[in-house]
C-alpha cells in the first residue's frame, strides 16, 4: 500500500515537470504586449489574432508548413507502401535492404543528414525550394509509414488470403479486397506520425530551405533575434495542439499499443 502512495506520488510530479512549460507557454501566449512574460500581463488573445490572421510574415509560414507536413507525409506513404508489401510477400535479403535502406535518414543524427540534402540539393539546382523541402522531409519519415504498414500487413490472417485465393480472386483483386482494408488504418497512422514530425522539425529544413519561405519553426528561430514575444508561444502552442489532435487520433481510431511494441496476443494482467 505504501509502495503504491509512493509511486502516484511519484507519477504526478512527473506529471507536473512535463505540464509546466506548457502551462508557461500558454500563458505568456496570452500578453497583449510585445513582451514574453509570465504570468502575462494585461490578458489578450491578440497575439493569436496575429499569428493566424494579422501578421502576414507568420500567416505564410504557418500555410508553409501546412503544404510541407501534408506533401511529405503523402509521398512518405506512397512510397513506403510498395516498399512494405514487397518485404511482406518475399521477405528475401532484397527487400530487407531496401526497408534498412529507407530507414537509415530518421536514425542519423538530423544535422548529418541536413547537410548532406543541402550538398545534393545545391548540386541539383533545387536548394530553396519547396519542393526540395517536400522531398527531404519525405525521405526523412519514411521510416513511420513504413513501420506502420508493415505492422498492420503482419497482422492480417493469412486465412484469409487462402480463402481468396480458393475463390479465384487474382492477386489485385485480393490486394483490394483483403489485403487494403485490413490496413486502412494503420497506412493513416502511418501518414499522421509523418504529418506531426514534419510540421515539427528544423534542423533538416533550416539546411534545405531558402530565405523565399519559411515554416513555422523557422520563422520562431528567425524571431529569436529580436528577443522572446507572445506571438512564438502561440506558434509552440499550435505545435503542441496539432501534436496532441494527430496522437488522440491514432489512439481514438488506431492500435496504439500495438504501434508502440506492446505483444497484442499478452493477455496478462
Amino acid at each position: 500500500m505504501k509502495m503504491k502512495i509512493i509511486g502516484r506520488l511519484y507519477m504526478g510530479f512527473c506529471l507536473i515537470v512535463l505540464l509546466l512549460p506548457v502551462v508557461v507557454v500558454c500563458g505568456a501566449a496570452l500578453n497583449s504586449g510585445r513582451t514574453m512574460l509570465f504570468p502575462p500581463q494585461d490578458p489578450s488573445l491578440q497575439r493569436f489574432a496575429d499569428f493566424f490572421i494579422n501578421e502576414q510574415i507568420w500567416v505564410r509560414s504557418l500555410r508553409t508548413s501546412i503544404l510541407i507536413a501534408f506533401s511529405s507525409a503523402a509521398l512518405a506513404t506512397l512510397m513506403a507502401w510498395p516498399i512494405a508489401y514487397r518485404l511482406w510477400k518475399f521477405d528475401n535479403r532484397w527487400s530487407r535492404l531496401v526497408a534498412g535502406l529507407t530507414a537509415l535518414p530518421f536514425v542519423l543524427p538530423p544535422i548529418v543528414f541536413g547537410v548532406g540534402l543541402s550538398f545534393m540539393w545545391a548540386f541539383s539546382g533545387l536548394l530553396g525550394t519547396i519542393g526540395a523541402g517536400i522531398l527531404s522531409h519525405a525521405l526523412l519519415h519514411l521510416a513511420l509509414p513504413l513501420a506502420t504498414i508493415s505492422i498492420g500487413l503482419n497482422a492480417i490472417d493469412r486465412s484469409h488470403l487462402d480463402a481468396a485465393a480458393t475463390m479465384g480472386a487474382t492477386e489485385q483483386v485480393t490486394f483490394r479486397t483483403v489485403i487494403l482494408p485490413q490496413t486502412i488504418a494503420w497506412t493513416i497512422s502511418g501518414f499522421l506520425f509523418a504529418l506531426v514530425l514534419s510540421f515539427n522539425e528544423f534542423i533538416v529544413m533550416f539546411f534545405v530551405s531558402s530565405s523565399s519561405y519559411s515554416t513555422v519553426t523557422l520563422q520562431i528561430f528567425n524571431s529569436l533575434r529580436n528577443g522572446f514575444t507572445p506571438t512564438m508561444a502561440v506558434g509552440a502552442i499550435t505545435f503542441i495542439a496539432t501534436s496532441a489532435l494527430v496522437y488522440g487520433l491514432v489512439g481514438r481510431f488506431g492500435d496504439l499499443p500495438h504501434l508502440l511494441g506492446a505483444d497484442p496476443t499478452n493477455k496478462g494482467s
